[in-house]
């Protein structure tokens, strides 16, 4: 009786040994896994089209671009290199978001017409200041910050 009690003790041992043990590797490849990319989530909002009281196009048109542009930005978010900002359209009407500002050696995007439910997204890699609008309407506009790695 106590070969088989003594055996089973062994047994036992042995099972929660390889237990912990393949929990342990597990967590530790995981933790060496590529980190995915993020998606910040961008929401252009219901009623969005409607000009806001106080804006001025000859304004937008003078200053966006070279960083004086006196109306408020709408969204101003940070990044890092190689993630991703995801535009959704809640408004009943097409928007878009297109870059006029990006950093050297990147592309400027342009999302063409996001409709009602729709989405755009993309990945940025060249770290830096990027600025964007909609290009029907201005007023909604916005800054990205890429951060270096």
């Amino acid at each position: 009786m106590k070969e088989v009690q003594r055996r089973a003790l062994i047994l036992a041992v042995a099972v929660v040994a390889i237990v912990v043990t393949a929990t342990a590797g597990y967590i530790y490849i995981g933790s060496l896994s590529p980190a995915k990319p993020m998606v910040t989530l961008i929401r252009i909002p219901l009623g969005s089209s409607t000009e806001p009281t106080g804006f001025s196009v000859q304004d937008f048109q003078a200053n966006f671009v070279n960083g004086t542009y006196a109306f408020p930005i709408n969204v101003a978010v940070t990044i890092g290199v190689n993630n991703s900002i995801e535009w959704v359209n809640d408004d009943t009407v097409g928007h878009t978001a297109t870059a006029l500002v990006a950093p050297a050696g990147a592309l400027k995007f342009n999302s063409g017409l996001i409709s009602e439910g729709k989405s755009f997204s993309v990945t940025l890699n060249v770290p830096g200041v990027y600025k964007y609008t909609c290009a029907w309407h201005n007023w909604l506009a916005g800054k990205i910050t890429v951060n270096s790695p």
